[in-house]
C-alpha cells in the first residue's frame, strides 16, 4: 500500500492480469457449456462434453472466486471482481441441471 493508504498499481497489475486470463478462460468454457446443444437423448457425446465443460466452469468459478475474495479483502481489487467468478459458478451448476431435465437418461 502506498503512504496514503491506497493500493499502488504495482500490487494491482499482476493480479488483474491473472484474473482477466481466468475470466477469459471462463468465458470460453461457459460458451462451450451453454451454447452446445445435443441432437437428442441419444447424443451422449455432446451431453458428456457439456457436463465436462460445466464441471471445469465450476472449478474455475470457485478458484476465481477464492482468489478474487482474497484480493478484495486485502483491498487490492474492488468488489466487482467477484461478479464474473460467481456467474461462472452459477452457470456451471445450472447447465447440467437443465440438461438433466431436458434430456433425461432412460
Amino acid at each position: 500500500m502506498s503512504a496514503a493508504g491506497r493500493v499502488s498499481g504495482e500490487e494491482c497489475g499482476p493480479w488483474t492480469v491473472v484474473l482477466v486470463l481466468l475470466n477469459l478462460l471462463g468465458c470460453y468454457l461457459g460458451y462451450g457449456a451453454l451454447f452446445t446443444r445435443p441432437e437428442g437423448d441419444w447424443d451422449s457425446a455432446a451431453i458428456e462434453g457439456i457436463a465436462a465443460a460445466a464441471v471445469f466452469l465450476c472449478v474455475l468459478g470457485v478458484l476465481g472466486l477464492l482468489l478474487s475474495y482474497v484480493l478484495v479483502w486485502r483491498g487490492i481489487l474492488v468488489r466487482w471482481w467477484l461478479l464474473s467468478p460467481a456467474a461462472f459458478l452459477l452457470f456451471g451448476i445450472a447447465r447440467p441441471v437443465h440438461i438433466e431435465y431436458a434430456y433425461p437418461v432412460s
